[in-house]
């Protein structure tokens, strides 16, 4: 059975997380009240991080990981397996742009209560072309950017993610690029406005497929507002040399990796690149002292995924 057909509280109690399932389902969204045991473990947390030093990035856990549980469960599960922060997936069940403020700000709350910052906001409005099935006029994808920008400003963090295009850079046209530079500059200026930043996704079927494109895209649209989200690109790029492009311009990393052998996902250690290497490109040729962030974990089962999860929180804190 899969986890999304799997009664709800065997999938937390396989994923280490059972006094959930009636604890945290039963509160009220935003009672807070203050957990004792969230808090005393977010002390302990902070005392292992100033122990071990700041050397290495900050560790995020990306909720679309598990985009099968509520919010708060994985909340959860990245302050028990030791994470600094989590990037909220904005989508349903999670953080979509029709949440409102309070329910923001509710969301925010429990996020602080368990010691976990919020490094960024995941959203899905696209300078340039949508994908087929999230087409929408000029008019709603400026106020889908306008309320992106709100719930980032809401929820603590100066960096919203946004996407760019629905074309590698090889097929775009000047029509395309006319186009995706005009929303550029029409976004960056109402992040401008409001004093925050949007991060770029580099990632497939889109301009940012290719690092030179992606730097070619930011200096078209001219904004100290518009920056990157490195990710690797399996075997398309040279991963390093994608860094050292992207580098000046990065303020996030989603840091996943490829099985060495065969397809699919490798746990972030064990896999094709390694991301030490990643780290000491950006962190120290161009400064970089962001998030890397795990957006994917491997497994199926709920056992899986948790003991994936694990390992690569432990491989992400042992970077430095």
């Amino acid at each position: 059975m899969s986890e999304r057909g799997m009664d709800r509280r065997d999938f937390l109690h396989r994923l280490g997380l059972s006094g959930l399932a009636l604890g945290m389902s039963g509160a009220a969204c935003g009672s807070g009240g203050g957990d004792v045991a969230a808090q005393q473990g977010s002390v302990a947390k902070q005392a292992v991080n100033a122990a071990a030093g700041s050397s290495g990035p900050k560790t995020g856990l990306c909720t679309l990981a598990f985009s099968e549980l509520p919010f708060r469960d994985v909340l959860s599960l990245a302050r028990d397996t030791g994470f600094d922060g989590v990037e909220p997936w904005g989508k349903p069940g999670h953080i979509p742009l029709t949440l409102s403020d309070d329910e923001v700000r509710q969301e925010r709350q429990a996020a602080q209560e368990m010691g976990l910052e919020i490094s960024h906001y995941g959203c899905y409005v696209r300078i340039g072309d949508d994908l087929e099935q999230e087409v929408v006029s000029q008019q709603q994808k400026e106020a889908n950017m306008v309320r992106a920008l709100e719930i980032t400003r809401l929820l603590g963090t100066d960096i919203c993610r946004i996407w760019a295009g629905n074309k590698d850079s090889e097929l775009m046209n000047e029509a395309d690029w006319e186009k995706m530079v005009r929303d550029g500059k029409t976004f960056c200026a109402l992040a401008e406005k409001a004093e925050l930043t949007l991060a770029i996704e580099m990632h497939g079927n889109s301009v940012t497929n290719k690092a030179a494109a992606a730097v070619d895209l930011l200096e078209r649209v001219g904004s100290p507002a518009l920056k990157l989200n490195y990710q690797i690109l399996n075997r398309s790029e040279d991963p390093y040399e994608r860094a050292r492009i992207a580098g000046p311009h990065v303020v996030m990393a989603h840091a996943q990796n490829q099985a060495k052998e065969g397809r699919g996902q490798g746990s972030i250690c064990d896999g094709v690149v390694d991301f030490q290497k990643i780290w000491d490109i950006l962190h120290g040729e161009f400064g970089f002292n962001g998030y890397f962030e795990v957006e994917f974990v491997g497994g199926k089962t709920p056992e899986e995924k948790r003991a994936a999860l694990e390992a690569d929180a432990k491989c992400l804190k042992g970077i430095g």
